[in-house]
Protein backbone atom coordinates (compact mmCIF):
# COMPACT_ATOMS: atom_id res chain seq x y z
CA UNK A 1 0.00 0.00 0.00
CA UNK A 2 2.87 2.50 1.12
CA UNK A 3 4.23 1.66 -2.25
CA UNK A 4 1.54 2.26 -4.45
CA UNK A 5 1.11 5.59 -2.60
CA UNK A 6 5.06 6.52 -2.75
CA UNK A 7 4.49 5.15 -7.18
CA UNK A 8 1.83 7.84 -7.26
CA UNK A 9 3.50 10.63 -5.44
CA UNK A 10 6.63 10.09 -7.75
CA UNK A 11 4.63 9.97 -10.88
CA UNK A 12 2.77 13.06 -10.01
CA UNK A 13 6.18 14.72 -9.46
CA UNK A 14 7.14 13.84 -12.83
CA UNK A 15 4.03 14.97 -14.46
CA UNK A 16 4.65 18.95 -12.71
CA UNK A 17 8.61 18.66 -13.73
CA UNK A 18 7.35 17.93 -17.11
CA UNK A 19 4.87 20.55 -17.49
CA UNK A 20 6.93 23.42 -16.04
CA UNK A 21 9.53 22.09 -18.63
CA UNK A 22 7.59 22.66 -21.38
CA UNK A 23 6.06 25.87 -20.20
CA UNK A 24 9.56 26.97 -19.92
CA UNK A 25 11.00 25.70 -23.30
CA UNK A 26 7.81 27.06 -24.78
CA UNK A 27 8.76 30.79 -23.05
CA UNK A 28 12.12 30.69 -24.44
CA UNK A 29 11.25 29.38 -28.27
CA UNK A 30 8.96 33.13 -28.80
CA UNK A 31 11.59 35.00 -27.11
CA UNK A 32 12.60 37.98 -29.29
CA UNK A 33 9.41 37.66 -31.57
CA UNK A 34 7.55 40.71 -32.52
CA UNK A 35 3.29 40.06 -31.64
CA UNK A 36 2.58 40.39 -35.10
CA UNK A 37 4.83 37.67 -35.88
CA UNK A 38 4.10 34.98 -33.20
CA UNK A 39 1.42 33.44 -35.58
CA UNK A 40 4.24 33.02 -38.20
CA UNK A 41 6.15 30.46 -35.91
CA UNK A 42 2.96 28.61 -34.46
CA UNK A 43 3.35 25.43 -37.26
CA UNK A 44 5.58 22.76 -36.68
CA UNK A 45 7.67 23.12 -40.05
CA UNK A 46 8.68 26.55 -40.27
CA UNK A 47 9.76 28.39 -43.58
CA UNK A 48 13.10 30.62 -43.53
CA UNK A 49 12.00 34.52 -45.02
CA UNK A 50 13.97 34.43 -47.37
CA UNK A 51 12.48 31.18 -48.95
CA UNK A 52 16.00 29.62 -48.78
CA UNK A 53 15.36 26.50 -46.19
CA UNK A 54 13.11 25.38 -43.92
CA UNK A 55 13.57 23.95 -39.75
CA UNK A 56 11.29 22.61 -37.07
CA UNK A 57 10.07 24.01 -34.46
CA UNK A 58 12.29 22.12 -31.81
CA UNK A 59 15.13 24.23 -33.97
CA UNK A 60 13.99 27.99 -33.29
CA UNK A 61 15.92 29.37 -30.54
CA UNK A 62 18.62 26.85 -30.39
CA UNK A 63 21.18 28.62 -30.46
CA UNK A 64 22.24 27.86 -33.46
CA UNK A 65 21.63 29.66 -37.33
CA UNK A 66 19.79 27.70 -39.84
CA UNK A 67 18.78 30.34 -41.91
CA UNK A 68 20.56 33.05 -43.65
CA UNK A 69 18.63 35.88 -42.24
CA UNK A 70 17.92 34.99 -38.97
CA UNK A 71 14.50 33.60 -38.90
CA UNK A 72 15.12 31.00 -36.63
CA UNK A 73 16.91 32.24 -34.05
CA UNK A 74 15.09 36.13 -32.65
CA UNK A 75 15.78 35.54 -29.49
CA UNK A 76 19.12 34.32 -29.83
CA UNK A 77 22.68 35.81 -30.98
CA UNK A 78 23.41 33.04 -33.10
CA UNK A 79 23.08 34.44 -36.66
CA UNK A 80 24.51 37.73 -37.46
CA UNK A 81 21.73 39.74 -39.38
CA UNK A 82 19.07 38.56 -36.64
CA UNK A 83 16.77 41.02 -34.85
CA UNK A 84 16.02 40.82 -30.95
CA UNK A 85 12.44 42.34 -30.19
CA UNK A 86 12.36 44.09 -26.41
CA UNK A 87 8.98 43.96 -24.99
CA UNK A 88 9.31 46.38 -22.81
CA UNK A 89 6.17 46.57 -21.18
CA UNK A 90 5.00 50.00 -19.72
CA UNK A 91 7.39 51.60 -22.02
CA UNK A 92 8.08 51.47 -26.06
CA UNK A 93 9.27 48.73 -27.44
CA UNK A 94 12.45 48.74 -29.30
CA UNK A 95 14.59 46.11 -32.22
CA UNK A 96 18.14 44.99 -31.06
CA UNK A 97 20.66 43.69 -33.62
CA UNK A 98 21.03 39.96 -32.50
CA UNK A 99 24.90 40.87 -31.49
CA UNK A 100 23.41 42.57 -27.99
CA UNK A 101 21.63 39.55 -26.58
CA UNK A 102 23.19 38.04 -23.98
CA UNK A 103 26.36 40.61 -24.22
CA UNK A 104 26.29 41.44 -20.53
CA UNK A 105 24.88 44.91 -21.44
CA UNK A 106 21.36 45.59 -20.24
CA UNK A 107 19.81 46.96 -23.42
CA UNK A 108 15.73 46.75 -23.18
CA UNK A 109 14.69 48.68 -20.57
CA UNK A 110 12.75 45.34 -19.33
CA UNK A 111 16.21 43.35 -19.43
CA UNK A 112 14.41 40.45 -21.27
CA UNK A 113 17.88 40.79 -23.54
CA UNK A 114 20.16 39.38 -20.90
CA UNK A 115 18.27 35.80 -20.19
CA UNK A 116 21.15 33.43 -19.42
CA UNK A 117 21.55 34.70 -15.74
CA UNK A 118 25.26 35.66 -16.44
CA UNK A 119 23.78 39.81 -15.74
CA UNK A 120 20.93 40.74 -13.92
CA UNK A 121 19.11 43.45 -15.28
CA UNK A 122 16.27 45.53 -13.02
CA UNK A 123 13.70 46.02 -15.16
CA UNK A 124 13.28 50.16 -15.44
CA UNK A 125 10.41 50.34 -18.00
CA UNK A 126 8.34 51.45 -15.90
CA UNK A 127 10.48 54.74 -14.28
CA UNK A 128 11.29 55.11 -18.16
CA UNK A 129 7.57 55.19 -19.36
CA UNK A 130 6.44 57.83 -17.27
CA UNK A 131 8.45 60.54 -19.35
CA UNK A 132 7.84 58.94 -22.20
CA UNK A 133 3.84 58.32 -21.66
CA UNK A 134 4.13 61.94 -20.38
CA UNK A 135 5.60 63.35 -23.82
CA UNK A 136 3.01 61.58 -25.29
CA UNK A 137 0.42 62.64 -24.00
CA UNK A 138 1.86 66.28 -24.37
CA UNK A 139 2.05 65.55 -28.17
CA UNK A 140 -1.69 64.40 -28.26
CA UNK A 141 -3.19 67.25 -26.60
CA UNK A 142 -1.13 69.43 -29.85
CA UNK A 143 -2.55 67.02 -32.50
CA UNK A 144 -5.63 67.44 -30.77
CA UNK A 145 -5.73 71.03 -31.08
CA UNK A 146 -4.24 70.95 -34.44
CA UNK A 147 -6.80 69.34 -35.85
CA UNK A 148 -9.60 72.04 -34.90
CA UNK A 149 -6.82 74.27 -36.44
CA UNK A 150 -6.76 71.94 -39.63
CA UNK A 151 -10.54 71.54 -40.05
CA UNK A 152 -11.17 75.11 -39.86
CA UNK A 153 -8.36 76.25 -42.19
CA UNK A 154 -9.80 73.17 -44.20
CA UNK A 155 -13.70 74.77 -44.50
CA UNK A 156 -11.52 78.57 -44.83
CA UNK A 157 -9.70 76.88 -48.28
CA UNK A 158 -12.77 75.83 -49.74
CA UNK A 159 -14.56 79.14 -49.01
CA UNK A 160 -11.73 80.86 -50.80
CA UNK A 161 -11.65 78.33 -53.22
CA UNK A 162 -15.04 79.14 -54.44
CA UNK A 163 -14.90 82.88 -53.91
CA UNK A 164 -11.70 82.94 -56.53
CA UNK A 165 -13.64 80.50 -58.84
CA UNK A 166 -16.50 83.03 -58.69
CA UNK A 167 -13.63 86.29 -59.14
CA UNK A 168 -12.23 84.62 -62.21
CA UNK A 169 -16.03 83.51 -64.16
CA UNK A 170 -16.90 87.35 -63.30
CA UNK A 171 -13.51 88.88 -64.83
CA UNK A 172 -13.75 86.39 -67.74
CA UNK A 173 -17.60 88.26 -68.15
CA UNK A 174 -15.52 91.32 -67.91
CA UNK A 175 -12.69 90.82 -70.45
CA UNK A 176 -15.50 89.65 -72.74
CA UNK A 177 -17.39 92.68 -72.91
CA UNK A 178 -13.64 95.47 -72.42
CA UNK A 179 -12.78 93.95 -75.35
CA UNK A 180 -15.33 95.15 -77.09
CA UNK A 181 -15.77 98.40 -75.66
CA UNK A 182 -11.80 99.04 -76.29
CA UNK A 183 -11.95 97.77 -79.64
CA UNK A 184 -14.51 100.58 -80.19
CA UNK A 185 -13.08 103.12 -78.52
CA UNK A 186 -10.12 102.69 -80.77
CA UNK A 187 -11.98 102.96 -83.94
CA UNK A 188 -13.60 106.12 -82.71
CA UNK A 189 -10.48 107.24 -81.70
CA UNK A 190 -9.03 106.56 -84.82
CA UNK A 191 -11.81 109.00 -86.59
CA UNK A 192 -11.36 111.88 -84.52
CA UNK A 193 -7.62 111.29 -85.64
CA UNK A 194 -8.44 111.48 -88.88
CA UNK A 195 -10.82 114.43 -88.93
CA UNK A 196 -7.89 116.33 -87.26
CA UNK A 197 -5.32 115.36 -89.81
CA UNK A 198 -7.65 116.92 -92.23
CA UNK A 199 -8.34 119.88 -90.42
CA UNK A 200 -4.43 120.32 -89.73
CA UNK A 201 -3.84 120.15 -93.39
CA UNK A 202 -6.69 122.88 -94.42
CA UNK A 203 -5.50 124.95 -91.86
CA UNK A 204 -1.40 124.54 -93.53
CA UNK A 205 -3.24 125.33 -96.93
CA UNK A 206 -5.16 128.09 -95.69
CA UNK A 207 -1.50 129.52 -94.00
CA UNK A 208 0.23 128.66 -97.11
CA UNK A 209 -1.88 130.72 -99.15
CA UNK A 210 -2.48 133.48 -97.22
CA UNK A 211 1.34 133.92 -96.66
CA UNK A 212 1.31 133.97 -100.87
CA UNK A 213 -1.36 136.71 -100.62
CA UNK A 214 0.55 138.60 -97.97
CA UNK A 215 3.66 138.19 -99.63
CA UNK A 216 1.79 139.13 -103.47
CA UNK A 217 0.71 142.40 -101.71
CA UNK A 218 4.27 143.57 -99.86
CA UNK A 219 6.04 143.29 -103.94
CA UNK A 220 3.06 145.10 -105.27
CA UNK A 221 3.35 148.08 -102.44
CA UNK A 222 7.13 148.26 -102.92
CA UNK A 223 6.62 148.13 -107.10
CA UNK A 224 4.10 150.63 -107.01
CA UNK A 225 6.09 153.20 -104.27
CA UNK A 226 8.85 152.99 -106.46
CA UNK A 227 7.15 154.21 -109.85
CA UNK A 228 5.92 156.68 -107.79
CA UNK A 229 8.94 158.06 -106.49
CA UNK A 230 10.14 157.92 -110.48
CA UNK A 231 7.41 159.51 -111.84
CA UNK A 232 7.80 162.30 -108.63
CA UNK A 233 11.28 162.80 -109.90
CA UNK A 234 10.96 163.16 -113.39
CA UNK A 235 7.27 165.82 -113.27
CA UNK A 236 7.92 167.53 -109.67
CA UNK A 237 5.85 166.96 -107.08
CA UNK A 238 2.10 167.27 -107.32
CA UNK A 239 -0.48 166.49 -104.21
CA UNK A 240 -3.05 165.77 -106.90
CA UNK A 241 -3.50 163.41 -110.12
CA UNK A 242 -3.87 165.01 -113.32
CA UNK A 243 -6.82 164.62 -115.69
CA UNK A 244 -5.66 161.65 -117.60
CA UNK A 245 -4.66 159.92 -114.12
CA UNK A 246 -8.53 160.33 -112.91
CA UNK A 247 -9.76 159.32 -116.46
CA UNK A 248 -7.63 155.94 -116.20
CA UNK A 249 -8.37 155.27 -112.63
CA UNK A 250 -12.15 155.48 -112.98
CA UNK A 251 -12.08 153.51 -116.29
CA UNK A 252 -10.32 150.70 -114.90
CA UNK A 253 -11.73 150.65 -111.17
CA UNK A 254 -12.84 147.20 -109.54
CA UNK A 255 -11.06 145.39 -112.80
CA UNK A 256 -8.05 143.12 -113.07
CA UNK A 257 -5.38 144.56 -115.00
CA UNK A 258 -3.15 140.91 -115.38
CA UNK A 259 -2.57 137.49 -114.27
CA UNK A 260 -1.21 138.36 -111.21
CA UNK A 261 -3.99 140.70 -109.76
CA UNK A 262 -6.15 138.06 -110.87
CA UNK A 263 -4.98 135.21 -108.82
CA UNK A 264 -4.62 137.76 -105.88
CA UNK A 265 -8.59 138.21 -106.47
CA UNK A 266 -9.54 134.81 -106.37
CA UNK A 267 -7.23 133.93 -103.15
CA UNK A 268 -8.70 136.25 -101.66
CA UNK A 269 -12.45 135.29 -102.43
CA UNK A 270 -11.53 131.65 -101.41
CA UNK A 271 -10.30 132.81 -98.02
CA UNK A 272 -12.84 135.07 -97.66
CA UNK A 273 -15.46 132.22 -98.15
CA UNK A 274 -13.61 129.61 -95.82
CA UNK A 275 -13.60 132.67 -93.07
CA UNK A 276 -17.03 133.48 -93.51
CA UNK A 277 -18.17 129.62 -93.10
CA UNK A 278 -16.55 129.58 -89.72
CA UNK A 279 -18.96 131.55 -88.66
CA UNK A 280 -22.29 130.79 -90.45
CA UNK A 281 -21.95 127.18 -90.82
CA UNK A 282 -21.99 126.56 -94.08
CA UNK A 283 -19.20 124.20 -95.58
CA UNK A 284 -16.35 124.52 -98.33
CA UNK A 285 -15.05 122.09 -100.61
CA UNK A 286 -11.82 121.59 -98.06
CA UNK A 287 -13.75 121.32 -94.40
CA UNK A 288 -14.93 117.68 -93.10
CA UNK A 289 -17.20 116.97 -90.32
CA UNK A 290 -16.26 117.62 -86.79
CA UNK A 291 -16.74 115.91 -83.69
CA UNK A 292 -19.35 118.25 -81.83
CA UNK A 293 -18.78 118.21 -77.83
CA UNK A 294 -20.50 115.77 -75.29
CA UNK A 295 -21.91 113.29 -77.62
CA UNK A 296 -19.48 110.17 -77.04
CA UNK A 297 -21.00 107.56 -74.46
CA UNK A 298 -20.22 104.38 -74.55
CA UNK A 299 -22.99 102.52 -76.33
CA UNK A 300 -23.21 100.81 -79.45
CA UNK A 301 -23.11 104.04 -81.63
CA UNK A 302 -19.09 105.16 -82.39
CA UNK A 303 -19.92 106.84 -85.87
CA UNK A 304 -18.64 110.60 -85.49
CA UNK A 305 -21.43 113.27 -85.48
CA UNK A 306 -21.89 116.16 -87.42
CA UNK A 307 -20.83 119.63 -86.68
CA UNK A 308 -23.14 122.17 -85.55
CA UNK A 309 -20.52 125.02 -86.15
CA UNK A 310 -17.07 126.12 -85.52
CA UNK A 311 -16.24 124.61 -82.01
CA UNK A 312 -13.11 123.82 -81.74
CA UNK A 313 -12.38 124.10 -78.25
CA UNK A 314 -15.25 121.76 -77.34
CA UNK A 315 -14.62 119.21 -80.22
CA UNK A 316 -10.50 119.71 -78.79
CA UNK A 317 -12.08 118.57 -75.43
CA UNK A 318 -14.06 115.77 -76.93
CA UNK A 319 -11.34 114.37 -78.70
CA UNK A 320 -9.43 114.56 -75.22
CA UNK A 321 -12.24 112.75 -73.69
CA UNK A 322 -12.28 109.80 -76.39
CA UNK A 323 -8.56 109.18 -76.03
CA UNK A 324 -8.86 108.98 -71.72
CA UNK A 325 -11.91 106.81 -71.97
CA UNK A 326 -9.88 104.26 -74.50
CA UNK A 327 -6.52 104.71 -72.59
CA UNK A 328 -8.29 104.10 -69.28
CA UNK A 329 -10.05 101.34 -70.86
CA UNK A 330 -7.20 99.74 -72.08
CA UNK A 331 -5.84 99.71 -68.97
CA UNK A 332 -8.16 98.12 -67.23
CA UNK A 333 -8.02 95.66 -69.80
CA UNK A 334 -4.75 95.03 -69.18
CA UNK A 335 -4.85 94.78 -65.52
CA UNK A 336 -8.08 92.41 -65.66
CA UNK A 337 -6.66 90.02 -67.64
CA UNK A 338 -3.13 90.19 -65.72
CA UNK A 339 -5.69 89.04 -62.50
CA UNK A 340 -7.54 86.10 -64.95
CA UNK A 341 -3.57 84.89 -65.42
CA UNK A 342 -2.63 84.95 -61.82
CA UNK A 343 -6.32 83.61 -60.48
CA UNK A 344 -6.03 80.74 -63.35
CA UNK A 345 -1.76 80.05 -62.40
CA UNK A 346 -3.19 79.47 -58.65
CA UNK A 347 -6.43 77.60 -58.94
CA UNK A 348 -4.61 75.20 -61.00
CA UNK A 349 -1.60 73.99 -58.48
CA UNK A 350 -2.26 70.77 -55.79
CA UNK A 351 -3.27 72.11 -52.52
CA UNK A 352 -3.56 68.52 -51.33
CA UNK A 353 -6.57 66.17 -50.91
CA UNK A 354 -8.62 68.48 -49.13
CA UNK A 355 -7.10 71.78 -50.32
CA UNK A 356 -5.44 71.82 -47.05
CA UNK A 357 -2.07 74.41 -48.45
CA UNK A 358 -4.35 76.70 -49.82
CA UNK A 359 -3.61 79.73 -47.82
CA UNK A 360 0.75 78.66 -48.35
CA UNK A 361 -0.23 79.68 -51.92
CA UNK A 362 0.52 83.64 -50.96
CA UNK A 363 2.79 82.95 -48.20
CA UNK A 364 6.38 82.64 -47.35
CA UNK A 365 8.44 81.90 -44.24
CA UNK A 366 11.37 82.42 -42.48
CA UNK A 367 14.53 81.16 -40.13
CA UNK A 368 17.55 82.74 -39.03
CA UNK A 369 20.35 80.69 -38.53
CA UNK A 370 23.73 81.56 -37.49
CA UNK A 371 24.37 84.53 -40.67
CA UNK A 372 21.98 83.05 -42.89
CA UNK A 373 18.07 83.74 -43.42
CA UNK A 374 16.29 80.64 -45.34
CA UNK A 375 13.39 81.87 -46.70
CA UNK A 376 10.58 79.52 -48.22
CA UNK A 377 7.79 80.12 -50.53
CA UNK A 378 5.61 77.48 -50.94
CA UNK A 379 4.54 76.87 -55.06
CA UNK A 380 7.10 79.48 -55.81
CA UNK A 381 10.92 79.09 -54.69
CA UNK A 382 13.37 78.95 -51.49
CA UNK A 383 16.94 80.98 -51.13
CA UNK A 384 19.80 81.53 -48.62
CA UNK A 385 20.44 84.83 -48.02
CA UNK A 386 23.25 86.53 -46.44
CA UNK A 387 23.29 90.59 -46.30
CA UNK A 388 22.88 91.41 -49.84
CA UNK A 389 23.93 88.08 -51.31
CA UNK A 390 21.36 85.79 -52.43
CA UNK A 391 21.41 82.23 -52.98
CA UNK A 392 18.37 79.80 -55.00
CA UNK A 393 17.71 76.76 -52.80
CA UNK A 394 15.45 76.13 -55.69
CA UNK A 395 11.74 76.59 -57.59
CA UNK A 396 9.23 74.58 -56.45
CA UNK A 397 8.76 70.93 -57.60
CA UNK A 398 5.73 69.12 -55.62
CA UNK A 399 4.75 67.77 -52.70
CA UNK A 400 5.94 64.40 -51.55
CA UNK A 401 5.59 61.42 -48.88
CA UNK A 402 1.83 62.27 -49.05
CA UNK A 403 1.62 65.50 -48.31
CA UNK A 404 4.50 64.82 -45.93
CA UNK A 405 7.18 67.24 -47.25
CA UNK A 406 7.94 69.78 -50.16
CA UNK A 407 10.73 69.45 -52.70
CA UNK A 408 12.55 72.78 -54.46
CA UNK A 409 14.77 71.62 -56.90
CA UNK A 410 17.00 73.32 -59.62
CA UNK A 411 18.62 75.85 -57.36
CA UNK A 412 22.07 77.85 -57.60
CA UNK A 413 24.73 75.49 -58.76
CA UNK A 414 27.32 74.47 -56.32
CA UNK A 415 31.28 74.96 -57.51
CA UNK A 416 31.97 71.77 -59.29
CA UNK A 417 28.79 70.42 -57.83
CA UNK A 418 25.08 70.03 -58.68
CA UNK A 419 21.98 72.42 -58.55
CA UNK A 420 21.38 73.24 -54.94
CA UNK A 421 17.89 71.31 -53.60
CA UNK A 422 15.83 71.76 -50.29
CA UNK A 423 13.51 69.38 -48.91
CA UNK A 424 10.79 70.65 -46.42
CA UNK A 425 9.58 68.04 -43.69
CA UNK A 426 6.41 69.05 -42.34
CA UNK A 427 5.07 68.29 -38.65
CA UNK A 428 2.50 68.66 -36.56
CA UNK A 429 2.07 72.16 -34.32
CA UNK A 430 0.34 74.97 -33.61
CA UNK A 431 1.18 77.61 -36.07
CA UNK A 432 3.12 77.11 -39.08
CA UNK A 433 6.95 78.13 -38.42
CA UNK A 434 10.41 77.07 -40.43
CA UNK A 435 13.04 75.69 -38.21
CA UNK A 436 16.34 73.48 -38.06
CA UNK A 437 17.76 74.05 -41.77
CA UNK A 438 20.85 71.62 -42.34
CA UNK A 439 22.97 70.47 -45.47
CA UNK A 440 23.38 66.74 -44.44
CA UNK A 441 24.62 66.51 -48.13
CA UNK A 442 26.38 68.53 -50.35
CA UNK A 443 23.99 71.17 -52.12
CA UNK A 444 21.22 69.20 -50.56
CA UNK A 445 19.28 70.91 -47.67
CA UNK A 446 16.55 69.75 -45.34
CA UNK A 447 14.24 71.80 -42.95
CA UNK A 448 11.90 71.71 -40.82
CA UNK A 449 8.18 72.96 -40.61
CA UNK A 450 5.83 73.11 -37.85
CA UNK A 451 2.16 73.52 -38.67
CA UNK A 452 -1.40 72.49 -37.93
CA UNK A 453 -1.98 71.53 -41.86
CA UNK A 454 0.01 68.46 -40.44
CA UNK A 455 -2.00 67.65 -37.63
CA UNK A 456 -3.67 64.49 -38.61
CA UNK A 457 -6.86 63.15 -37.35
CA UNK A 458 -5.83 59.68 -38.32
CA UNK A 459 -1.76 59.98 -36.36
CA UNK A 460 -3.81 61.45 -33.66
CA UNK A 461 -5.87 58.06 -33.36
CA UNK A 462 -2.51 56.04 -33.69
CA UNK A 463 -0.92 58.40 -30.97
CA UNK A 464 -3.96 57.56 -28.63
CA UNK A 465 -4.02 54.21 -29.43
CA UNK A 466 -0.26 54.04 -28.28
CA UNK A 467 -1.09 55.60 -24.92
CA UNK A 468 -3.96 53.32 -23.89
CA UNK A 469 -1.48 50.36 -24.95
CA UNK A 470 1.24 52.00 -22.64
CA UNK A 471 -1.45 52.42 -19.64
CA UNK A 472 -3.10 48.67 -20.52
CA UNK A 473 0.24 47.07 -20.11
CA UNK A 474 1.07 49.12 -17.10
CA UNK A 475 -2.11 47.99 -15.05
CA UNK A 476 -1.21 44.40 -16.45
CA UNK A 477 2.11 44.85 -14.69
CA UNK A 478 0.68 45.72 -11.05
CA UNK A 479 2.08 49.27 -11.88
CA UNK A 480 0.05 52.51 -11.07
CA UNK A 481 1.21 55.98 -11.41
CA UNK A 482 -1.48 57.21 -9.21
Amino acid sequence: MEVNVLFLLFSLLITIFSLISSTKSSSISILGVTPQDENYYQTETIKCRNGSKKFNRAQLNDDFCDCPDGTDEPGTSACPHGKFYCVNVGHLPVSLHSSKVNDGICDCCDGSDEYDGEVKCPNACWEAGKVTRHKLKKKIDIYKEGVTIRKREVERAKQAIAKDKEELLKLKNNEKSLKGLVKKLKAHKEQIEKVEEKERLVKEKEEMMKMAVDGKSDDEQKESSSSTTLDSESNGPSDEPSVDQKDEYENTEGMPTDGSESTEGLLREELGRHVASRWTGEKTEHQVEEVSPNKYNHGDNNEIPESTGDKDHENSDDANHVRKDYEDSTTRLSDIQERIASLTEKLKQDFGMEKEFYFFYDQCFETKQDKYVYKVCPYKDASQEEGYRKTRLGQWEKFENSYGSMLFSNGDGCWNGPGRSLKVKLRCGLKTELTDVNEPSRCEYVALMSTPIHCLEGKLEELERKLESMRSEQLQGGHDEL
